[in-house]
């Protein structure tokens, strides 16, 4: 079976099965795009999973899972996997658990010490990279990276070039820090700034905030973990919003059988 095969037939098993309704009062994402967020982080998961040469999902971390917004889609997506549900908020967290039967694994600060007792086949991370520095976010792709399997993929969310368009009808920032982002973005291809306290909540104070980053900053940052292949990055593929790009392991320059390493 071919991995257009593996993937069309769980995407079939997927478009049959009914995704859960069940919604936390807690959670702040709710809106009338949920749904089609979620179907719309299947969709890019799917396309780097036929890209990718693992043809069994076993084990799937969501980080941060949130209140399971794609969470519910992935398990109808992988039916027979085991789950992790991520995240700062504990509250968060328990829903996943106690809703969806995920492990709940309440996440650190410092992403770089939270330490994980498996590997993945699957890492989703949506809406994480969109938030933090230029340091953090490659610091924290490399330290999420040593969690695959030696086949596993990692997908992931960025605000790319679509997003300084979308600001001007949706500001993610203070107009003034909007212009700190602006000034780094130009300058270098990534842009950051922190939120004040009063615009967002402060589970990473001095180090949550608002960044853009051009495809051509991520993929270079990426070329820079050692032991994983870029598998993908899509403009917009988000919910027509934020970019997606996925890695995976084995390594770009795995060698062919015989070759010298």
């Amino acid at each position: 079976m071919t991995m257009f095969d593996v993937v069309a037939q769980a995407i079939a098993g997927y478009r049959s099965a009914e995704v859960s309704r069940t919604i936390s009062p807690s959670d702040t994402m709710y809106n009338q795009w949920y749904y089609e967020i979620g179907e719309s982080a299947v969709d890019n998961i799917a396309l780097a999973w036929q890209a990718s040469s693992n043809d069994r999902i076993s084990r799937v971390l969501d980080l941060p899972c949130g209140h399971g917004r794609v969470l519910r889609h992935l398990l109808r997506l992988f039916p027979d996997a085991h789950f992790d549900a991520c995240d700062l908020d504990e509250e968060g967290v328990a829903f996943c658990a106690n809703t969806f039967g995920a492990r709940p694994l309440l996440s650190k600060a410092d992403l770089t010490t939270m330490h994980f007792d498996t590997s993945y086949d699957l890492i989703w991370v949506g809406s994480l990279f969109t938030h933090i520095s230029r340091d953090l976010a490659r610091t924290w792709l490399s330290h999420l990276a040593n969690y695959l399997s030696p086949r596993g993929m990692l997908v992931g969310t960025t605000h790319g070039r679509w997003c300084e368009h979308v600001y001007k009808v949706h500001p993610y920032i203070s107009p003034e820090g909007w212009r700190v982002v602006l000034n780094g973005y130009k300058s270098s291809g990534y842009g950051y700034c922190d939120y004040h306290p009063e615009e967002s909540h402060t589970y990473l104070r001095g180090s949550y905030g608002i960044s853009l980053a051009m495809p051509h900053a991520t993929v270079a940052d990426i070329e820079q973990i050692p032991g994983i292949r870029l598998l993908m990055y899509r403009e917009r593929a988000w919910s027509d919003h934020q970019d997606v790009f996925a890695i995976c392991k084995p390594a770009f320059n795995d060698p062919w059988p015989g070759m010298p390493a």
